[in-house]
């Protein structure tokens, strides 16, 4: 088992790269504040987040990346199965699923009204 404890803080990261990414293609391709009135766009967001979310738990579950980056750093590899990375006391192997059905609801309701 991998530990996941000390990269939760890569969660919030994620979520400001895909804010800042759909905020700025959405208002180039559509007109300047269209982000901010439509809801539906906030729900993309958090989908793109979750994609992102879900390629950075990959990465860390791939033993071959965390060993290069223990010797890069001439540390111990983490593999230490009781400590857990949490982001608000949720483990970071959640918050893809959590954002894509945050964003996927938020969508729908916004599409729907």
């Amino acid at each position: 088992m991998i530990a996941w404890s000390g990269v939760g803080f890569f969660v919030a990261l994620l979520i400001s790269v895909a804010y800042l990414l759909c905020k700025w293609l959405f208002d180039i391709y559509y007109y300047e504040g269209y982000f901010v009135e439509h809801l539906w766009a906030t729900g993309a967001t958090l989908l793109l987040a979750a994609l992102f979310c879900g390629a950075f738990v990959w990465v860390l579950r791939q033993e071959r990346w965390l060993d290069a980056i223990a010797k890069a750093t001439k540390s111990q590899p983490m593999m230490a199965p009781e400590k857990t990375h949490n982001f608000f006391f949720i483990p970071v192997l959640y918050w893809p699923i959590i954002l894509f059905l945050l964003g996927s609801g938020i969508c729908l309701w916004d599409l729907n009204r």
